[in-house]
């Protein structure tokens, strides 16, 4: 089997296609505006990220790796069509290719579904492509988790329970 389907997340080991995805509870503007926006991206993600929300805009990542070397994402804004799709190359400093992060968001009722996906690997794909994918679907699982936490929380702010007095 070439495909592992659970909840939110495909992984296709065949084709290097890594999905992921889930709801957060905010309109969809509000959920364009903390993916995008400088100020929410440093609460969800870091203030080790950047973007330049244009066609041809960078993007970059920092990070220290395990074994304490400072290193990098970075890539260039491909596609951008507020507040529905934000598509990036994506490259890191140890790799000889680049690959594509494609982010859709769809208004689900009050909610907004975002879906991440993590393309263009390369073919054919190798144990090393394979530990690669897996990497980045705990990276973009854990990023996924982390946004949906900030947008519970702004939405509480935002429209906090009542509480009642007896």
């Amino acid at each position: 089997m070439t495909s592992t389907k659970t909840g939110g997340v495909t992984i296709d080991t065949a084709t290097g296609v890594l999905r992921i995805s889930d709801t957060i509870p905010v309109p969809i503007k509000t959920a364009w505006t903390m993916l995008t926006s400088r100020q929410h991206i440093s609460k969800w993600w870091g203030d080790y990220v950047s973007i330049e929300l244009r066609p041809g805009g960078t993007f970059e990542e920092l990070w220290t790796a395990p074994d304490g070397r400072q290193t990098r994402a970075f890539g260039t804004v491909k596609q951008i069509a507020a507040p529905h799709l934000l598509e990036v190359t994506w490259r890191e400093d140890s790799w000889e290719y680049s690959t594509t992060v494609h982010v859709q968001l769809r208004q689900v009722g009050e909610g907004t579904h975002i879906t991440i996906i993590h393309k263009d690997w390369p073919a054919p794909v190798t144990d090393l492509v394979r530990g690669m994918l897996a990497k980045h679907y705990y990276g973009w699982r854990s990023c996924l988790m982390r946004l949906k936490n900030h947008a519970t929380q702004h939405d509480a702010t935002q429209h906090p329970v009542p509480t009642t007095v007896a």
